[in-house]
């Protein structure tokens, strides 16, 4: 405790007065004589005793009262802050909070609007001339700025709610760091007025402590919230006529059980699926949905729920791509086992209906071409030429499978192919027949090939093939292997695309691998299995660009717009052009879940879902106490927490500046020892 007014301690001394009448006030006792003299020595002892506790007791209230109108004179009060050197020119900062959650009611009605009020009394409660800054979930740039008063109060009416969801940590560290327009040195002072979810109130991670920084709880009234947190599928890629697995994960922060709830899933605006779900009270639960790709293009779906007051968060868009065909290509040369092996694969996938399959020889292809194509397969090839080689890698970073068929007779060329690739890579031959011996029927590339397992099935043989070494760096998958353990065929990741590597020429001397049952739904399963990994959904203020693959025509004269499917509102994102395809960034222009269209030259050319991010939807909050106790592990020395936020800033305000003013209590004080006195004098006989 300290006094604003500490000279006026002197008239402590005043205490005097009173001890000094109680000294000197002698009572004058004229003595009376009683026939029972020892009984009236009793009489007189006892009265005795109780006169001088009552004046003792009148002393006390009178020295009281003394001591607490002069520390009432004295302005005593308790530091907002620890000791500080303050400077004579305050910089006033205000964070409001305007996330979803603010949306909320409370007594003194929603949350938001009790914000922008609280934010204009501290507007109005600093003198004319002050200077300020303003900050929300936005982060806009004119927001960089300082105001004077009534410009600040014009840009916190304005303040809407936005999806963006930020931590504290952030305001804090961007106030501290943003410098002074005129240099002067300024108190810095920050007040943050949110109702401090915990998914966002990371105190902990302030990093400086030159900021006098005031937490401003507004507490929202019991609300309960069910939501959708995220949503994925089984398989990346997407296909026609292919059965989709949609999970959703569902989480109930309320204190209540739910039952047989229906969720559902809307696929081009008719409902594809339901099913029902049950979640308990503060738990979690990941359910599915299963379809079927029926038709080729673009999918917009919609995962749903009920549930209420918050609706924000109760779709969860999607959206992906359905090719109405598959384009493959096959490379040869004209060595006799390349044709040999071309003959093969175009008598399999030539007069497919969905697979397209076009055949190209190495020595006049055109290479800027396979992008076109979701396979390209490598048929028998002696030679790699370097341009060649680094298209292939591009193309397949972008989500092409490159099939190789190798050349036995040429393990220099193809180690040096397979280096691009990361892959694994040759450490010699097996010229002796084996066997194919073993399936990985666990894989999903085999699922649904075989009805059952049989243990002594009956595999083609394989004359000579090569054997690659064991990289335990490699993140190569083994499908098919012989009887010694070598691999027939494994399959490499590469970015988005895939290699897969058979360990042996395509030619008539494994002719009986051609002619096998096992030949089919391999090769075929290759093509289908070459889609790229598509990203079904994306998240406003985490994901802000989008890459349009090389295969997609794309008139680059001609600008690339971005419209809401739902409202038609358009806008124009920057390009540019990447080893990829083409780069959208769309920044911060994104603010409404939905579905979005991208168009070139009036046609589109993709679409894009997105959703609000879902720390908004965790409804859990710090009272006032447990805001303090991290304010005190985080030894943030100038840090303060507003505990009665509904009270007139005024009021806080002086608290703010001078700390916590104990004056009124002490004149209560003396008030109530006077009363005291009075009612000893009164009642006390």
């Amino acid at each position: 405790m300290r006094f604003l007014f500490p000279t006026f301690l002197l008239a402590l001394f005043t205490v005097a007065i009173p001890v000094i009448i109680h000294l000197f006030n002698f009572r004058k006792y004229k003595t009376v004589y009683f026939s029972n003299v020892g009984f009236l020595k009793n009489v007189k002892k006892e009265s005795h005793k109780k006169s001088r506790l009552k004046q003792l007791l009148i002393l006390l209230a009178r020295i009281l009262t003394l001591v607490f109108l002069v520390f009432a004179f004295a302005r005593p009060y308790i530091p907002a802050n620890r000791e500080v050197n303050k400077q004579s020119t305050q910089l006033v900062a205000l964070y409001i909070d305007n996330s979803f959650s603010m949306n909320a009611l409370s007594e003194q009605g929603q949350l938001l609007e009790v914000a922008r009020n609280k934010a204009l009394e501290i507007a109005l409660a600093y003198p004319p001339g002050s200077r300020f800054r303003l900050f929300t979930n936005d982060l806009e740039p004119k927001h960089q700025h300082v105001f004077n008063r009534e410009q600040l109060i014009q840009q916190i009416a304005e303040i809407q709610p936005s999806p963006n969801v930020i931590p504290l940590s952030l305001i804090y560290n961007r106030f501290t760091n943003q410098p002074l327009d005129d240099g002067e040195n300024s108190d810095k002072n920050l007040y943050f007025i949110s109702d401090f979810q915990r998914s966002i109130t990371d105190i902990e991670n302030f990093r400086d402590d030159n900021i006098f920084s005031y937490f401003m709880p507004l507490f929202p009234n019991e609300v309960t919230n069910l939501y959708i947190d995220s949503c994925w599928v089984e398989i990346p890629a997407h296909r026609l006529n292919q059965e989709e697995t949609i999970y959703v994960k569902i989480k109930n922060s309320s204190n209540q059980d739910y039952q047989n709830l229906p969720l559902k899933i809307y696929l081009n605006d008719s409902v594809k699926s339901i099913t029902n779900f049950s979640v308990d009270a503060q738990n979690e639960i990941t359910t599915s949905l299963v379809y079927t790709n029926n038709s080729p293009g673009s999918q917009l779906g919609k995962v749903e729920i009920s549930d209420y007051p918050f609706t924000y968060d109760n779709n969860w868009f999607i959206s992906y791509h359905v090719e109405p065909k598959l384009k493959a290509l096959a490379i040869y040369s004209n060595n006799a086992q390349s044709l040999e092996g071309l003959n093969y694969i175009t008598a399999l996938l030539k007069e497919d209906d969905y697979i397209e399959l076009d055949v190209m020889n190495v020595q006049n292809m055109q290479i800027s071409r396979l992008a076109q194509y979701n396979t390209v397969f490598l048929i028998n090839l002696e030679n790699f030429s370097s341009g060649f080689t680094n298209e292939l890698t591009t193309v397949a970073r972008n989500g092409v499978s490159v099939v190789l068929f190798p050349e036995i007779n040429n393990q220099i060329a193809t180690n040096n192919f397979l280096r691009r690739f990361n892959s694994s890579l040759i450490t010699g031959s097996d010229t002796t027949q084996q066997k194919i011996s073993g399936i990985d029927t666990d894989n999903k590339f085999y699922q649904d090939v075989f009805q059952k397992r049989e243990e002594n099935a009956v595999l083609p043989e394989i004359n000579g093939h090569l054997k690659f070494e064991e990289n335990t760096r490699s993140a190569a998958t083994r499908l098919l292997w012989f009887a010694n353990g070598d691999h027939a065929l494994f399959s490499t990741p590469f970015e988005n695309g895939k290699l897969w590597v058979f360990t042996f020429p395509l030619s008539h001397l494994n002719d009986a691998f051609a002619r096998d049952a096992l030949f089919v739904p391999t090769i075929y399963n290759i093509v289908l299995n070459s889609l790229p990994k598509q990203a079904i959904s994306y998240t406003i203020g985490e994901n802000n660009s989008h890459n349009i693959p090389r295969n997609k025509e794309i008139d680059l004269n001609s600008s690339i717009e971005i419209e809401n499917r739902e409202t038609g509102e358009k806008f124009i994102p920057d390009k540019s052009l990447t080893s990829l395809g083409t780069r959208i960034d769309f920044g911060d222009l994104i603010t409404e879940a939905g579905h979005y269209r991208v168009q070139n030259n009036g046609e589109t050319i993709a679409t894009i879902a997105f959703n609000y991010n879902r720390n908004e939807s965790d409804l859990r909050y710090f009272n006032a106490n447990e805001l303090e106790n991290r304010v005190e592990t985080s030894a943030l020395a100038n840090a303060t927490v507003v505990n009665d936020i509904t009270r007139n800033f005024s009021e806080i305000f002086d608290e703010v500046q001078n700390g916590k003013q104990l004056w009124k209590w002490c004149i209560l004080l003396a008030l109530l020892f006077i009363l005291a006195e009075v009612m000893i004098v009164r009642f006390w006989k």
